[in-house]
């Protein structure tokens, strides 16, 4: 069988994955999970298991799980590469790229829900390279890495609300949205929320909010630039100041 191919002759070196859909039982999936773990193969993801038909949130996951796979061998590629650079990063030594990091930005969060009941999925993210970007209709950008489990809520069409963060109180809101989530975690699962009109989700610690709607995405690299107009918002401290990243090299965030 092709499963007894693979334990005989199979490359323990090569991480595996398992992920199948089932129907009352998922004993089939789990076999073959117990099987892989006793020869010795190591697991490039938990196993997925899919009821009937994949739902919504199981879709997310699975999306989730692709894109951390893949970060994982991008992040790898770029560790072997700064090996036999000596240890040392390009942007250390380009000029241009360190004038690059002196271009700052406002810290905000970006929360999202889309959808309703079970099928509803959620997201968030920590937003620095932000900038209004009209002022009829009001709107703005924000730059989105293409790796984030949050870009495929923000297509043409989905509403947003973007948190601007106050200088002083930024630690909290980005120590909870830059820590790593399992594929398909509830992002904003355990928060003291507050909704946008349109039911979006507001921190209530921020400084400012603004529920936008995505009008355009335009392809930029390794991120999409959103921009999207403003439909509503609020100012939840007057006398608050927007809280800023400063960086040293625009290799990073």
């Amino acid at each position: 069988s092709a499963l007894g191919t693979l334990l005989a002759e199979g490359d323990r070196a090569r991480p595996v994955g398992v992920f199948g859909s089932f129907g009352w039982s998922g004993e089939a999936i789990d076999l073959l999970e117990t099987k892989l773990r006793d020869g010795g193969f190591r697991f490039a993801f938990e196993p997925i298991r899919v009821k009937f038909s994949p739902d919504p949130p199981t879709l997310k996951r699975m999306e989730e799980t692709g894109t951390a796979l893949g970060r994982q061998l991008l992040n790898q590629q770029k560790r072997q590469r700064r090996v036999v650079a000596g240890g040392l990063s390009e942007s250390r030594s380009n000029p241009a790229v360190l004038a690059l990091g002196r271009v700052v930005g406002s810290l905000c969060v970006l929360t999202c829900v889309k959808g309703e009941g079970a099928a509803a999925l959620n997201g968030g993210m920590v937003a620095s390279w932000v900038s209004q970007a009209s002022f009829t209709p009001p709107g703005f950008t924000v730059a989105v890495a293409k790796d984030r489990a949050v870009e495929s809520l923000l297509h043409v069409g989905d509403r947003f609300v973007l948190n601007v963060l106050a200088e002083g109180r930024e630690s909290g809101p980005m120590k909870r949205f830059l820590q790593p989530y399992s594929p398909g975690a509830d992002r904003l699962a355990g928060l003291e929320l507050e909704h946008s009109p349109a039911g979006q989700p507001v921190l209530p610690e921020a400084l400012a909010w603004l529920e936008a709607s995505v009008s355009q995405r335009m392809e930029c690299g390794d991120h999409w630039l959103v921009y999207a107009q403003v439909s509503h918002g609020g100012l939840l401290d007057g006398s608050g100041i927007t809280a800023v990243h400063q960086r040293r090299s625009g290799a990073n965030y």
